[in-house]
């Protein structure tokens, strides 16, 4: 028996297959034709450096250090100001604007900027990106530089499976000079349609926003116009990156529920069967509300799910609130309310919030006997609605035995 260690140096290091696709293949496969169309042709490379820095190169160009690494500066003073593990750092001018793509080891991301983004003049209008999950669950997936977002829950973050490898799909891609606040300068409503449940706090607020967001075409998450071709081809380009890699599953978080059913439609499936039947279960009241003479955009649809996340429930407009198993139509009936189709019917407006006081908000007790429904990840807390897709022939037929419910003591 040999005495001599052996090590896997790229597991060591944090260095896995999906650092290895190249800008080339990135250019190719995930940015859009109306993308390279806005953004024009690339003139020439201007940087190509490893940073290990929080800050970026120009404002809106920095990234993170979740887990709070300390560092000491040039003063010898120790600092948060830089990363664990250090990222490529690779800049491509272009007629109108500029392309950035970032990587370390575990996760790649592509950042296309349109305007001049030395001059604060330039606007994020794309961003695509394909990170590894084999540290999910753990603080080491946090040392990652390139995250929004924390990975380390044990429950909500919990990998599909440890046979299996997986890398997990962000995607983003609004038209420039559609921003809300700019259009209109209203910053709160520019923030609310950013992300609806950080307003939840203020069920009065929440409800005369959402008023207003139901009869705009934005969906929620939706703070700029989409740009049309991302969700066309995007799917696609990732599923290719990722099977040429090697990986076995490709996974999504749905922050919304028209995200959840583009996902649905490209094959993706609900990892936490609850989940999933929650999903179904929203579904179903909405089918129910537009029988009920209400039909919706599929934007709409997306906010009457937010909606549900209101409490006390019994503040959730007449006619939008869902059961357990049905719309709440039905449990508003049998407290002898009013009916969406009795105003307003087919208008595709809401009908009107009743926002009582506090008090007697308190006292209206709701007669529905099933459990409220919501739409399970607000990104603001840890859960997360994953998806998935079998991509190689390893995987076929893989059906995870997963729940992302936490583990009771």
């Amino acid at each position: 028996m040999s005495i001599f260690q052996t090590m896997n140096l790229p597991s060591q290091h944090s260095v896995t297959r999906i650092s290895q696709v190249t800008d080339e293949e990135i250019w190719r496969h995930l940015v859009t034709p109306t993308v390279k169309g806005l953004l024009g042709s690339i003139i020439k490379v201007e940087s190509n450096r490893v940073l290990d820095t929080v800050a970026g190169l120009f404002p809106g160009d920095e990234v993170t250090n979740l887990n709070g690494h300390m560092l000491a500066d040039a003063s010898g003073k120790l600092s948060k100001d830089f990363v664990r593990f250090p990222y490529n750092h690779t800049l491509y001018r272009t007629v109108n604007g500029a392309m950035v793509i970032k990587r370390d080891g575990v996760k790649f991301e592509v950042f296309c900027w349109f305007g001049d983004i030395y001059r604060g003049k330039g606007e994020l209008i794309f961003k695509a990106a394909l990170r590894d999950r084999v540290y999910d669950g753990t603080k080491r997936a946090n040392d990652c530089a390139l995250l929004e977002y924390a990975y380390d829950n044990p429950d909500y973050h919990q990998r599909l499976s440890t046979v299996l490898s997986s890398v997990e799909l962000s995607i983003y891609g609004f038209m420039p000079g559609s921003r809300i606040i700019d259009a209109t300068g209203d910053k709160v409503f520019d923030e609310f349609v950013t992300n609806p449940f950080l307003f939840l706090d203020n069920p009065q607020a929440f409800l005369a926003l959402f008023q207003r967001a139901f009869k705009s075409k934005r969906g929620p998450g939706q703070y700029s116009a989409a740009i049309p071709d991302v969700a066309k081809y995007s799917l696609a380009g990732f599923e290719r990156l990722a099977s040429k890699y090697g990986y076995d599953l490709i996974e999504m978080a749905a922050s919304h529920y028209h995200v959840a059913k583009w996902a649905q439609a490209g094959g993706y499936a609900y990892a936490d069967p609850s989940q999933g039947d929650m999903v179904s279960k929203l579904q179903a009241g909405l089918e129910a509300i537009r029988a009920n003479g209400t039909p919706l955009t599929r934007s709409q649809q997306s906010w009457v799910c937010v909606l549900q996340s209101l409490r006390p429930i019994d503040l959730v407009p007449t006619g939008f609130l869902m059961s357990g198993t049905a719309c709440g139509v039905a449990g508003r009936q049998e407290r002898g309310e009013q009916t969406a189709s009795q105003g307003g019917e087919g208008d595709g407006e809401p009908p009107q919030a009743n926002v009582e006081s506090a008090d007697n908000a308190a006292s209206a007790v709701p007669s529905v006997v099933h459990a409220p429904l919501r739409w399970p990840q607000n990104n603001v807390d840890d859960e997360c609605l994953w998806l998935y897709k079998p991509l190689s022939a390893k995987a076929q037929g893989f059906i995870p035995n997963i729940s992302f419910q936490p583990k009771l003591l």
